[in-house]
């Protein structure tokens, strides 16, 4: 087997497996505090919402830190900490016996989350420039489907063996993928020189052309996939969902918009060999907005699960195009601080989508259909008037495609 193709598919299994595991705890954390001597229901629901969002935030802060230190030290070596730092956390989160414990836990996972933005550097680091698409839409692909797949696992797994026991599980599973990484990962040969003047400051790397709209395109992207969920449940409700199936419906829904963007990443990254990135963006981006309008105006759970399908399909491999145009951007030197910077931008869209969404349902329930269809139109014409470069050239080599 190549080598660029080896390490694609240890890095689709160490990133399945470690945000699988941070996807474990979704249904199950608000159980556990009440195990861990929380008893009012609102301060239950507190503490649930910030153990549940404190990783990601910190993760997303400091994804060019990790970044930087990927392309100074080298994937393997950082990868390797991360795994060893999450295994110890989650084992520790097996035996904490207060909620403050529970979440020095998770304050940890998430300043040691760098795995986003290393899993995407690790992917493309061997890989020809015309494959870049591809191994970036696999890794997509298998955080897509880990977040589809892991809340399920978790409260089965809750539930048939208690959730103190699924923590250790979860630990293991990320100690195999530690042992993979080091067994199978190929690092691409850097001098130490090479190394000391690699990745560049911050500075210098945001003022690459192009580089600040590419990361507006990230934040928008992402807040548009993710900015449905707070309100599904009450919109289901409203097109007739009987409401002791309103959880299993919504469920169904985001499994299956899920399933549709992980095919769709993996696609549009194969597609990205032949195809310009920037205009294959562009079509996901009108689709999308095409998509989405009407979500708003259907009166039955069915037509809505095939729009949410639909939608999945033509703009769930918007992101992957966007880290293969950013990747390519930043060259092969500085491309984990850059994929840092990238991942920063979807995070935070990501985490302020659902608090927007909810304050627009204030006014309008289905009003977050139309803010989405807008702002994809919008990039669309971003696009269209040239906001991203038609090449992109990378440090020391002639242009490439776009």
């Amino acid at each position: 087997m190549l080598a660029w193709r080896r390490n694609l598919l240890v890095t689709f299994v160490m990133v399945f497996v470690v945000f699988t595991a941070f996807a474990f705890v979704l249904p199950f954390l608000p159980l556990f505090v009440r195990q861990l001597g929380v008893t009012d229901e609102r301060e239950v629901a507190l503490w649930a919402g910030v153990l549940i969002g404190v990783a990601p935030l910190l993760a997303g802060l400091l994804a060019p830190v990790w970044g930087r230190l990927a392309d100074r030290y080298g994937h393997r070596r950082m990868a390797a900490r991360a795994l060893v730092s999450y295994v110890a956390l989650l084992v520790l989160s097996a035996w904490v016996t207060d909620v403050w414990q529970l979440l020095a836990t998770r304050v940890g996972i998430g300043l040691f989350g760098g795995i986003g933005p290393l899993g995407l550097a690790m992917a493309t680091s061997l890989a020809p420039r015309e494959e870049t698409g591809r191994a970036v839409g696999q890794v997509q692909a298998a955080q897509i489907l880990a977040a589809a797949v892991g809340p399920v696992m978790g409260g089965m797994m809750a539930d048939a063996f208690g959730i103190r026991r699924t923590f250790l599980v979860t630990a293991g599973t990320c100690a195999l993928a530690l042992a993979l990484v080091l067994a199978f990962y190929e690092e691409p040969e850097v001098s130490a020189a090479a190394r000391e003047k690699s990745g560049g400051s911050f500075g210098e790397l945001l003022r690459l052309p192009r580089m600040v709209p590419m990361l507006l395109v990230l934040f928008l992207v992402n807040f548009v996939g993710r900015s449905f969920t707070p309100i599904l449940p009450l919109h289901l409700a409203e097109l007739g969902v009987p409401r002791d199936s309103l959880a299993s419906s919504t469920g169904l829904l985001i499994s299956v918009y899920s399933v549709a963007a992980a095919l769709s990443a993996t696609l549009l990254g194969r597609a990205s060999r032949n195809r310009s990135p920037r205009q294959l963006l562009l079509l996901t981006l009108i689709a999308g907005s095409l998509t989405v309008l009407p979500m708003a105006w259907v009166a039955r759970f069915a037509p809505m699960l095939a729009l949410a399908a639909l939608l999945g399909l033509v703009s769930g491999g918007s992101l992957t195009l966007c880290y293969t145009i950013g990747g390519l951007l930043a060259g092969p030197d500085r491309r984990a601080t850059a994929f840092g910077f990238f991942s920063a931008a979807a995070l935070f869209g990501g985490s302020v989508s659902p608090s927007v969404a909810g304050l627009l349902a204030g006014w309008n329930l289905r009003g977050i259909y139309y803010v989405d269809s807008a702002l994809l139109l919008a990039l669309s014409a971003a696009l269209l008037a040239g906001a991203l470069p038609a090449t992109v050239a990378t440090p020391g080599a002639q242009p490439e495609r776009a």
